[in-house]
């Protein structure tokens, strides 16, 4: 099955550790996607021209991911920085870099309608094609929104197959994470998923109300964790799979995901007198 994840990408810089990584939740989600048997994904993002850019790119083919359509910008790519507290991840600044105004070339948007699934997310571009290649493809759709909850980026909801958000955040504030599930749906057509960390996850394709159970393990990072669980998650679903059957293949992949610092790929060490 071929699949395309469009929107961000970053470096994530370990600054206490004097660590960075290749991160961004769609290309975390290319990457894991492209991990699992019968899945071929491709990547469409940004990045810059600098030094950074170019360990995003050697990470990328180290993945054997194709970089033909990482768009370089002249600029700095986005850096996020990043603190650990207890396994958990604390992000204490970003810079958006070059993806701040970038914009999805309509050059490309003829090779997206011929991908079998399309992965949007809610800090990257090209979401206003969403209806777009709704009419034109077949392809199935679906979109991060994270803890984006009244973002204008709902407005694609109707056109989604897919929607995923992190409730954690609502979860902390005491907020009715089923109420809120059944708001959404009645947004869309499609399946909506609100993850919670290591309390699971909840679903609802309009029919039923769907638990899934994370799984136990020893963290070491967070970091890519969600991503995982929504590339899990897609990969089964894709498949024809049950929601029941893609909350679990989410859950499996979301904590093989928490066992490493970093959400995948190599290590830039660059010191501690450079990150503090």
């Amino acid at each position: 099955m071929r699949v395309l994840s469009v929107g961000d990408n970053c470096i994530d810089d370990y600054v206490e550790l004097g660590l960075r990584f290749p991160g961004g939740n769609a290309l975390n989600v290319a990457v894991y996607a492209n991990r699992i048997g019968g899945v071929e994904a491709d990547y469409i993002g940004v990045i810059g021209d600098d030094e950074s850019g170019d360990f995003i790119l050697e990470q990328i083919e180290a993945e054997r991911l194709s970089t033909k359509h990482v768009l370089r910008f002249r600029g700095n790519t986005a850096v996020t920085s990043i603190l650990v507290r207890n396994g958990d991840r604390v992000f204490a600044s970003y810079d958006e870099g070059v993806q701040k105004n970038a914009v999805f070339p309509k050059e490309l948007l003829n090779k997206v309608m011929n991908y079998d699934a399309i992965h949007f997310t809610v800090w990257g571009f090209g979401r206003e094609l969403i209806p777009v290649i709704k009419k034109k493809s077949n392809a199935i759709l679906s979109c991060d929104f994270s803890s984006e909850y009244s973002n204008p980026a709902l407005e694609a909801l109707p056109s989604l197959d897919y929607s995923f958000f992190s409730g954690s955040k609502l979860r902390e504030r005491g907020g009715d994470l089923e109420d809120m599930l059944m708001k959404l749906k009645r947004r869309t057509p499609g399946s909506v998923v609100i993850t919670l960390g290591e309390h699971g996850s909840i679903a609802s394709d309009g029919e039923k109300l769907y638990r899934g159970e994370a799984v136990n393990v020893n963290v070491i990072d967070t970091l890519g964790a969600g991503d995982a669980f929504i590339a899990g998650f897609l990969a089964s679903a894709w498949s024809g799979n049950p929601i029941e059957e893609s909350l679990r293949s989410g859950h499996l992949l979301a904590a093989s995901a928490c066992g490493r610092l970093g959400a995948w790929g190599e290590a830039w060490r660059y010191g501690l007198s450079q990150g503090g």
